[in-house]
């Protein structure tokens, strides 16, 4: 029977875990630490139909996922806030830039509105100096940690073995195929190895000596607390921050920088901080457009690392060891994507058969791209 392990214990791996829970082979999960307590749990977690540069093939993967949340949300498994999403312009230029994506996603099929400023304030923003704002209505707040633990216990249930608190420290290969991981338990025998290992995927690559075009970026979020209930859509300011609505009075303000040109790669064991920058922003913007929100404490922080692309596209295939599979890359939408790629990486798997919506995921696609 053949062997697979998965290194990674985040929604991604998870999701990969859950997949292929019912196939003929044995599958094992390796975490470093706790199930989903890495880039996971730092997340904003959204399911959105937001993109900055649509394209078809990543509108349809996204759907794909949808469709499984909605069953998942339909009869109860999941909890989701439908919040929606809010790009707002206060440029010309960012309206413009509004405009297009509104016809692109128009091509997809998904017809959104452009919101009048008037139509902004109901929303709780002020809207002066603001052009407009394109509206999803249907995008909102999923619980990930939730999500990982659905995964992880109907895989369990069905045989998956799930290891937590144990590192992956090497992979092993024979005649350029993989034969197994090391860690501080002993050696696992595999014939294929998953990297679904988030903002560590490039130090697994590190030990086979993979290349791929991997960088890190920083997700900073500030919690806010005020005594009184506020409910606020996701909002992206051009200002280049975010904040959404968590619970009856508690706000999300963040940055989701996903640009690869103006990121490196960091140790992710490494605890980052948020500086002052932060915090100057988040007061500035909502100085400007959500001025109750000055009367609200920081009651929490955090910094997660995204794992980006050049083009902010994840990376699900293979490498040239043969057995080893990449599995990320998510650019800071594994919540959305999750499901999508448990699904499609389960059926190569067990099929052989590359499904086609993984070929505009390739890792040739980046052959151009210089580390």
């Amino acid at each position: 029977m053949r062997s697979v392990a998965i290194i990674g214990g985040g929604i991604v791996g998870t999701s990969i875990a859950y997949h292929l829970r019912d196939a003929d082979c044995d599958v094992t999960l390796f975490e470093k630490g706790e199930l989903g307590a890495g880039t996971t749990a730092k997340s904003a977690a959204m399911l959105t139909h937001h993109q900055e540069a649509p394209d078809r093939d990543a509108y349809e993967f996204r759907e794909h996922a949808w469709e499984w949340y909605d069953e998942k949300i339909d009869d109860g498994t999941l909890s989701f806030d439908r919040i929606g999403t809010l790009h707002l312009a206060r440029s010309d230029a960012e309206y413009a830039a509004i405009r297009e994506l509104q016809q692109s996603f128009a091509s997809f099929g998904l017809d959104l509105e452009i919101l009048s400023p008037d139509e902004i304030a109901d929303h709780g923003i002020d809207p002066d100096g603001l052009r407009g704002g394109l509206w999803f209505p249907d995008d909102g707040v999923l619980d990930p940690g939730g999500i990982v633990q659905f995964f992880a216990g109907t895989a369990r249930r069905a045989g998956v073995e799930i290891e937590t608190n144990v590192e992956v420290t090497g992979v092993a290969t024979a005649e350029g195929a993989v034969t197994g991981v090391e860690t501080a338990g002993g050696f696992h025998a595999a014939d294929v190895v998953v990297n679904a290992a988030g903002p560590w995927a490039p130090t697994v690559n590190d030990l086979l000596g993979v290349d791929a075009p991997l960088r890190h970026t920083e997700g900073p979020i500030l919690v806010l607390k005020g005594d009184d209930p506020v409910s606020l859509p996701f909002v992206f300011f051009e200002e280049g921050v975010y904040f959404r609505g968590e619970g009856r009075s508690q706000v999300f303000a963040g940055k989701l920088a996903t640009d690869y040109g103006e990121s490196e790669t960091v140790d992710p064991d490494y605890a980052l901080s948020i500086g002052d920058s932060m915090y100057d922003l988040v007061a500035s913007t909502a100085g400007a457009y959500l001025e109750r929100l000055l009367e609200f404490d920081v009651i929490n922080e955090w910094n997660g690392l995204r794992t980006v692309t050049p083009d902010g596209r994840c990376i699900v295939d293979e490498t040239d060891v043969d057995g080893y599979i990449l599995a990320c890359g998510m650019s800071g939408y594994g919540v959305t994507v999750a499901p999508a790629v448990g699904e499609f990486t389960a059926e190569w798997l067990t099929s052989g058969r590359k499904p086609e919506p993984l070929e505009s995921l390739a890792l040739d696609r980046f052959e151009a791209v210089a580390e």
